[in-house]
């Protein structure tokens, strides 16, 4: 996927952080590239998910041809918008989401799982829209729930 799982099990925590960081943020700007003007408006910020939300809707109805890596940098797109709003961590989850951002504190932890939703939302169209999903992360951290949003 983003070659996580090559990881060195030896290194610190902050370094493999570190690590998938930089490569959820690599994948997310490779997205935004290839959204090209699908994508205007894609600048990291919460406002930002409608224009990312569009983009998706574009590769929906054919528009936006994206590749399975390119629609995985979808899903990195979503998860840096809210790991630079909220903090959090990327872990190693399941099969049908393998990465995941945590937010939270512990006890209280939202698990975002992004590239599942944004597979659904390329499929399904807007019955499966990005800004809903991400009010309903932004809720769960407020209230201090401890939920996984797929």
């Amino acid at each position: 996927m983003f070659g996580f799982l090559k990881t060195n099990h030896e290194a610190r925590r902050d370094e493999v952080q570190a690590e998938f960081v930089a490569r959820v943020a690599a994948a997310a700007q490779d997205f935004v590239q290839a959204a090209g003007p699908a994508g205007a408006g894609l600048d990291y910020t919460p406002g930002s998910l409608h224009a990312l939300d569009a983009a998706l809707e574009a590769a929906h109805v054919g528009a936006l041809a994206l590749t399975p890596m390119q629609t995985v940098g979808a899903a990195a797109y979503l998860y840096e918008v809210a790991r630079r709003e909220h903090g959090g961590l990327y872990e190693v989850c399941d099969d049908e989401d393998p990465v995941v951002l945590v937010c939270g504190e512990s006890g209280a932890q939202v698990c975002l799982a992004a590239i599942a939703k944004v597979e659904r939302r390329i499929r399904y169209g807007q019955a499966e829209a990005i800004p809903p999903y991400f009010e309903r992360f932004i809720a769960a951290l407020h209230a201090g729930e401890t939920l996984t949003l797929r």
